[in-house]
């Protein structure tokens, strides 16, 4: 194995289990992570306390993550090339309460998605409930009544600029479901 997973999951609620072996996604560099982070704290501190600022990729890796697993994903992030990511304004998803920071460019984000979901350890894994779209969430636990307000609030003060994108993370929860990142894919260039 590539890392350690929590032994005892039990007292997971069961969307949680899902993600017992993690995710690969983008982590942002500062700025925006420390920005986003605060945001997250104000407005969704129970999303923030799981999960630091990301860019979410992948669906939930369906078994432990082998030696020759991490390999093939290495091979396969080294032959994309690291790109410039636009980050804001605050949006929403209809019908979906949230608030989120707006990610581009989606058609790189899209081939990086799909050529990381090709590797072998992804092989069983549950197919993704909603269409891909890129973002970095600032609230997720609101309300409906409550995403519009916050929309407004945030617009003209929210994080916008743009980062490179240079690595993906393995991130993946500890037995409180707090995840950590436990190594990075390096993109080429």
């Amino acid at each position: 194995m590539v890392t350690d997973y929590a032994a005892e999951v039990g007292h997971w609620k069961d969307w949680q289990k899902a993600y017992r072996f993690g995710v690969l996604l983008v982590v942002p560099p500062d700025p925006p992570f420390s920005d986003v982070n605060e945001l997250r704290r104000l407005h969704d501190s129970e999303s923030a306390a799981i999960c630091a600022a990301h860019i979410s990729l992948t669906v939930p890796l369906p078994s432990p993550l082998a030696r020759d697993h991490w390999e093939e994903l290495v091979a396969i992030a080294a032959r994309i090339p690291a790109f410039s990511v636009r980050y804001g304004p605050p949006i929403s998803f209809p019908p979906h309460p949230g608030v989120c920071l707006e990610i581009e460019p989606r058609g790189r984000f899209e081939a990086l998605l799909n050529a990381l979901e090709t590797a072998s350890v992804f092989a069983g894994a549950m197919p993704r409930s909603h269409p891909f779209t890129p973002h970095m969430t600032i609230a997720e636990s609101l309300a409906p009544d409550e995403t519009q307000p916050l929309l407004d609030a945030l617009s003209g003060c929210a994080p916008e600029g743009s980062f490179r994108c240079t690595s993906v993370a393995l991130s993946v929860p500890d037995a409180d479901f707090v995840f950590t990142t436990r190594d990075e894919l390096c993109l080429a260039g």
